[in-house]
């Protein structure tokens, strides 16, 4: 199979770097907040992280 190259290869870059940029908002969120830590359930922010980086993903699959 072909490697992408061009603007297919870089279209590719910015979809995944949106994707992992916004799971490691929400990851990041999680390790940090006591709520979610504690609890083991998302608190309100994190909610909307996980939102926000399934929105990505679903953008990308598309």
């Amino acid at each position: 199979m072909a490697e992408r190259t061009g603007p297919v290869q870089a279209q590719h870059r910015v979809t995944e770097a949106v994707v992992q940029a916004a799971y490691g908002r929400f990851i990041r969120h999680t390790q940090l907040c006591t709520e979610c830590r504690t609890q083991g359930v998302d608190c309100e922010d994190a909610a909307e992280l996980r939102q926000a980086w399934r929105a990505a993903r679903l953008g990308v699959a598309a």
